[in-house]
């Protein structure tokens, strides 16, 4: 067995989806063997990966399901919200397992939220803390501002696929120290930054590019891109 027929038959026993994508970018011409192998192995989420590089090729889609990255908010003062993602995975196999979608949609679809604010809710002399699954971003009690379903450019061009944006952006958020300096309405001459501070640099840091969705204070000084080890 050659090296690259090795190479393949570990991807396909891995069932490692990342692996086989980045050997398809550079090695295309693997494609029939790393077909053959993932379908002798098993390898589901390989086969997974495999079919949706071919329909990005041909039609600009990436993960089927769709997952999708909406931009949401909810009101905390008069004329100003609050900004977080919700990440909604449906039944996407690279995600069936994945302990951070355990909400659930009325429609049945599993999804996630990343989002920030001041530790313990203490808006004074306070941190800019993030996390996932913050109970203030998944609270049903709290009536959405804004909805907008974001799209990542490198995702529309077929170039990546919406799973691995999605890993991107926890690898982000999980990078932040939460350590900066949180102030309810951040001004350029102080320290500080909030929520919606966080929101927008977390998607500057992992490549989107995002319109201020509203009246989203902070939004106009994102958390800077080293903050999320970039």
């Amino acid at each position: 067995m050659s090296a690259a027929d090795q190479t393949i038959d570990a991807i396909a026993k891995a069932d490692d989806p990342d692996r086989a994508a980045s050997l398809l970018r550079a090695e295309p011409e693997a494609l029939p063997a790393l077909q053959k192998a993932a379908r002798a192995a098993g390898a589901v989420k390989v086969l997974h990966e495999l079919s949706v590089l071919e329909a990005a090729k041909a039609t600009g889609t990436t993960d089927t399901p769709k997952i999708e990255i909406r931009l949401q908010g909810h009101s905390v003062l008069a004329g100003r919200d609050h900004a977080y993602l919700m990440i909604i995975v449906d039944d996407h196999p690279a995600f069936a397992e994945d302990q951070r979608f355990q909400s659930v949609l009325e429609d049945g679809r599993r999804y996630a939220t990343i989002g920030a604010g001041p530790r313990n809710m203490m808006p004074f002399f306070s941190d800019l803390v993030s996390g996932v699954n913050r109970k203030a971003d998944l609270s049903d009690l709290l009536t959405d501002t804004f909805d907008v379903d974001v799209q990542h450019p490198e995702v529309n061009a077929g170039r990546v696929t919406e799973r691995a944006i999605v890993d991107a952006l926890f690898e982000a958020d999980a990078r932040y120290s939460d350590g900066l300096a949180y102030d309810i309405l951040p001004f350029n001459w102080s320290d500080g930054y909030n929520s919606n501070s966080y929101v927008a640099g977390l998607l500057q840091a992992t490549g989107w590019e995002v319109d201020r969705p509203g009246r989203v204070p902070g939004w106009h000084k994102p958390v800077p891109k080293e903050k999320f080890g970039k």
